[in-house]
């Protein structure tokens, strides 16, 4: 688990009263061009929840900000990775390149880091995740197309899992088909889920396995009226949407 997840991780179980959310100046070196750089980054914050779609909610950045070299648009996710001289090589003809230059104008740094990520052959599950965060992101205009490539992304992961149960996959998949309005399909993957006996899991204890049940019941709900809001489970396990 990387630093920054272990933070969030232990933030989250503090009580609300303790919430903060805080930032920091960093420096950075570029891998691309060399350049050190200073930006701002989250150094703390505390989730209350997370939506349907994985996003934490409550006083904390979601996604966490990713550092972007100010000279060409490269995303550095990982400071302390050294990349090797081929690596470096691809990356910059990458980064030069007018479809980058594209993406650097148009698109968010987790849609770029997902670019990146293939460029480097780094797993389709990674991949998946980096679109996933870049729905959080998008805003209204750029949602339907990140939404578009995370859902065959995480289809295929599916795909994958296929036989071994993939309850949180599926679970992501049907709600993504739901965002963008497919609902005869969502409706299919929640029906699935609930009529499948090993859902949610033998690893879960009794409060969660019935929370993701309960968010099997919401979805289905929000699909009956047709909705394709961002939504979660308040603490009482009724439905907020936006």
């Amino acid at each position: 688990m990387r630093p920054y997840a272990l933070l969030l991780f232990a933030l989250a179980s503090l009580p609300h009263s303790a919430a903060a959310m805080t930032f920091m100046e960093a420096n950075f070196v570029c891998p691309i061009d060399g350049q050190p750089f200073q930006t701002r980054v989250a150094a703390s914050g505390t989730a209350f929840g997370r939506y349907f779609d994985g996003q934490h909610y409550g006083p904390i950045a979601s996604p966490w900000p990713l550092p972007v070299c100010p000279g060409n648009g490269f995303v550095v996710f990982d400071r302390e990775r050294r990349y090797g001289e081929a690596e470096l090589a691809r990356l910059r003809e990458f980064v030069a390149s007018a479809e980058y230059r594209g993406w650097v104008a148009n698109d968010t740094p987790y849609y770029r880091l997902a670019r990146q990520q293939a460029v480097l052959g780094e797993s389709e599950d990674a991949i998946a995740q980096s679109l996933l965060v870049a729905t959080w992101e998008a805003g209204p205009r750029r949602y339907p197309r990140y939404a578009e490539e995370a859902l065959a992304a995480w289809q295929r992961r599916a795909l994958r899992e296929a036989g071994s149960g993939g309850y949180d996959t599926r679970m992501l998949v049907g709600e993504l088909q739901r965002r963008l309005g497919r609902f005869d399909d969502a409706r299919a993957t929640f029906e699935a889920l609930r009529a499948d006996r090993g859902f949610p899991g033998k690893r879960l204890g009794a409060e969660e396995a019935d929370y993701r049940r309960k968010i099997v019941e919401a979805q289905l709900a929000l699909i009956r009226d047709r909705s394709v809001a961002h939504a979660r489970l308040d603490e009482n396990g009724e439905i907020v949407d936006f």
